[in-house]
Order: C-alpha cells, then sequence, then structure tokens
C-alpha cells in the first residue's frame, strides 16, 4: 500500500473544536431552558392550586352571604312580630271593679293605721315629756350647787358675734352651691 497522505491531517481540528464549544454551549442552553422550563410549570401548577383554593373561598363566601341573608330575613320576621306584639300590648287596657264591702275594708284598715300612728305619737310625746321633766330637775339641781359651766351675757353676745357669721357664711354658701348645681 502506498504511503499516502493521511485523513487525520485533512481534518480541521479548529472546526471540530469549534464544534464541541458550540454543543457545550447548546448543551448549556438547553439545561438553562429545561430549567426555565420546569420553572414555567411549577409556577403554573401553584397558580392551578391558588386558582382551585380561590373557587372554594369563593363559594364558602357564596354560602356565607346566602346564610347571612337568610339569617337577616328571620331576625327582620322577628322583630316585626315583636313590634306588632309591643303594639297589642299599648292597645291592652285594664278595667277594675272594687266592691263595697273590699272598700270599707281598705277604709277600716286606714282607721286603724291612723289610730296606731296616734298612740305611737302619744306614747312618744309622755316620754319626750317625762325625759324634759327630768332634764329641768336635774337642771335645777346643777344650778343650785353651783355646778357645771354657765356663760355670762358678755360672753354669750361675745361668741353669737363670733359664731353668727361663720353660720350664716357656711349655709349662704351651701345654698348657693346646691343651687348651682341644680342649675346645671
Amino acid at each position: 500500500m502506498p504511503i499516502g497522505k493521511s485523513k487525520i491531517s485533512d481534518m480541521d481540528f479548529g472546526s471540530f473544536e469549534n464544534t464541541i464549544d458550540k454543543n457545550i454551549e447548546t448543551d448549556k442552553a438547553s439545561d438553562k431552558f429545561d430549567q426555565q422550563l420546569q420553572a414555567y410549570k411549577d409556577a403554573g401548577n401553584s397558580l392551578t392550586l391558588a386558582k382551585s383554593s380561590l373557587e372554594t373561598a369563593t363559594g364558602s363566601l357564596q354560602e356565607a352571604k346566602e346564610n347571612l341573608n337568610k339569617v337577616t330575613d328571620k331576625a327582620d320576621a322577628v322583630t316585626k312580630a315583636i313590634d306588632s306584639f309591643i303594639a297589642k300590648v299599648r292597645d291592652i287596657k285594664f278595667k277594675a271593679k272594687v266592691d263595697d264591702a273590699d272598700m270599707e275594708q281598705a277604709i277600716n284598715n286606714r282607721k286603724k293605721l291612723i289610730e296606731n300612728e296616734s298612740k305611737l305619737l302619744e306614747d312618744h310625746r309622755k316620754e319626750n315629756k317625762e325625759i324634759l321633766t327630768r332634764h329641768f330637775y336635774d337642771m335645777s339641781n346643777m344650778m343650785s350647787r353651783n355646778e357645771g359651766v354657765w356663760l355670762s351675757n358678755g360672753w354669750v353676745k361675745a361668741l353669737l358675734w363670733i359664731f353668727l357669721p361663720c353660720f350664716l357664711y357656711t349655709s349662704i354658701s351651701i345654698v348657693y352651691l346646691v343651687a348651682s348645681y341644680i342649675d346645671k
């Protein structure tokens, strides 16, 4: 066999290297595209899940709205019934008739009450009279023995001039405060 030129030397290694580089870049681009495609698929699945969740929530809200409308209608009906009942109660009039025997019993009870109160007041008056009489005799005995504190007319007048303006000022202040409070 004749020795000839080898086929390897006829090959262009530069174009072969460029082809390999292009294949590597294509593989990288393909991987990137696959990742983006997977991300889009995942996003699509998430959107589908979100859409179904929204549809479920919308259905629940619609059902809640319908139930609320039913309850509102029932509450309106109950309110109308209560208003009607109140109107009927306002129209009710009571009539009472008192027998003569019952009226006479009430008059007798009133008379007994007056008699009891009169007796109680009379007993109280007698008791007070006895207490005042005892006090009068006690004071007379003390005066006859020169016991106790007795003020002369001069002291009484001086104290009266001191305490009377204080008492009047206090009384007028109280009346003024009460009157101003009532006006509010």
